[in-house]
């Protein structure tokens, strides 16, 4: 911990995250006060928990009077740079850290780390799966819901740790430093919170910020952003595209995934192997392959592993078919683009159920995907009255709204014809009516079995 252990840390938010960095520090000697605006029961019982453990614990407000005691602050991404202790803790300048960064000060490597705005979740399972193909020691944790703080402790010595980050996440990172990582690509997503995309590729390219010349950066050639990105990049570059054939690295050739590593060629799969549908799952694939090579994983347990992996829940999860109507739970959907790349996996005519929080983004492109592809859109949350007016003043006229998710779901399945797709794919944070887009998608889970039909 760099000397840190006889220093006192304030660990600011707790959920999950934050709550796993408190736990850990105090394992590890550190004095520890906790806070979090919250005060409801599930968050009583977290007090309850550590001040068993000898944590001060303030819920409900955020005392600056805490800063006083602190020497350093374990910030939970949920947190805002807006929020006042954070303006203080700035001004004071104390050392302010991720729980990622703080999970690699207690444990360093390696690492293979992954980010982007969207595929991250998909690719890092993904990459795990393949680690464990090839007998590769390693754990899979960050962004993707396990702490890392929590995935590094008791981790035997030399175990990878195959991380997904965040842009809230990679915002405080110092010292992180990832053997291999990946900034799969860049589209406009967190606006609210950054300010700007310059800001959020700035926090999206700190992944490879620490890395050396004999670590390995992989990017997406198809990418518009990646050339910006390699113009600050101090390692080695190598590249996945599906629609150029490149020297090295991965991409697609007369209907194949060829990976080019170390001078060598290999087919990996046919492109209609891969495991899941969709375009933007080839991409992931393509990046899987490069990461998962970079890691020492076989060609050919690379390739079992792009045949068997059956994807993620709340992304493009195929959940039920009723009435010849297939409903798919693409939750994890939270930006325009995530939702556009949903809609082009599917050849079929759409009913989307889309809406949510705002994150100030454009929808210029989501329009157009909306006009090729869908029958209709239901709209939900406090996003409504953009995305109609968007999409009316657009020439799009067939837009319902619902109170809720339960309702959209209804709605969907009387508008639905035989061979349609009902689509969950919000383009929006969950916020404003969930406690997050896995509760989102259960949701909506819940209200298409209420219907009955067939699992899909």
């Amino acid at each position: 911990m760099n000397g840190q252990s006889k220093k006192t840390a304030l660990v600011v938010g707790l959920a999950k995250s934050g709550l796993a960095a408190a736990e850990a520090l105090v394992d590890r000697a550190v004095q520890v006060i906790a806070t979090d605006l919250q005060t409801g029961p599930l968050m009583q019982d977290k007090a309850a928990k550590l001040r068993s453990m000898g944590v001060q614990v303030v819920l409900g407000e955020h005392p600056l009077s805490l800063l006083d005691q602190a020497d350093y602050i374990v910030v939970s991404p949920g947190v805002p740079d807006t929020a006042p202790l954070m303006i203080e803790a700035k001004q004071r300048k104390l050392p302010i850290l991720s729980e990622p960064e703080l999970a690699y000060r207690f444990y360093p490597g390696p690492y293979l780390a992954v980010t982007g705005s969207n595929g991250k979740t998909t690719t890092t399972t993904w990459v795990g799966e393949a680690l464990a193909a090839g007998q590769i020691p390693a754990v899979v944790a960050g962004n993707i819901g396990r702490p890392l703080t929590e995935a590094v402790s008791h981790l035997e010595p030399g175990s990878w740790v195959v991380a997904e980050m965040s842009s809230f996440q990679l915002d405080y990172t110092e010292q992180f430093h990832p053997q291999v990582c990946t900034v799969l690509n860049l589209s406009q997503d967190h606006l609210d919170r950054h300010g700007s995309f310059a800001a959020y590729m700035a926090a999206k390219a700190r992944i490879f910020a620490r890395q050396e010349p004999d670590d390995i950066l992989i990017l997406n050639a198809d990418d518009k952003y990646s050339a910006e990105l390699a113009a600050t990049a101090g390692s080695k570059l190598i590249y996945f595209s599906r629609r150029q054939i490149l020297n090295e690295g991965a991409w697609v050739e007369d209907d194949h995934i060829v990976l080019g590593w170390e001078g060598e060629r290999t087919k990996i799969c046919r492109t209609y192997e891969v495991g899941i549908p969709g375009a933007h799952n080839l991409e992931n694939a393509l990046a899987t392959v490069c990461l998962a090579r970079a890691a020492g994983v076989t060609p050919a347990a690379i390739a079992r592993t792009l045949k068997s992996f059956a994807g993620v829940e709340h992304r493009c999860e195929k959940v039920a078919v009723l009435n010849e109507v297939l409903y798919v739970n693409d939750s994890k959907g939270t930006n325009p683009d995530a939702s556009v790349k949903a809609l082009e996996a599917f050849a079929e005519p759409t009913v989307l159920i889309a809406g949510g929080r705002d994150k100030g983004t454009n929808l210029d492109d989501l329009v157009l995907a909306i006009k090729r592809r869908c029958r209709a859109v239901i709209l939900i949350g406090e996003a409504t009255p953009k995305f109609r007016r968007v999409l009316t003043s657009s020439g799009f006229t067939a837009v319902l709204e619902a109170e809720g998710l339960p309702e959209a779901v209804k709605l969907a399945h009387d508008l639905a014809c035989p061979g349609d797709i009902v689509l969950l794919s919000p383009a929006c944070a969950s916020f404003d009516m969930f406690s997050s887009y896995e509760h989102r998608g259960q949701v909506f889970k819940r209200a298409v079995e209420e219907l009955g039909g067939d699992r899909a």
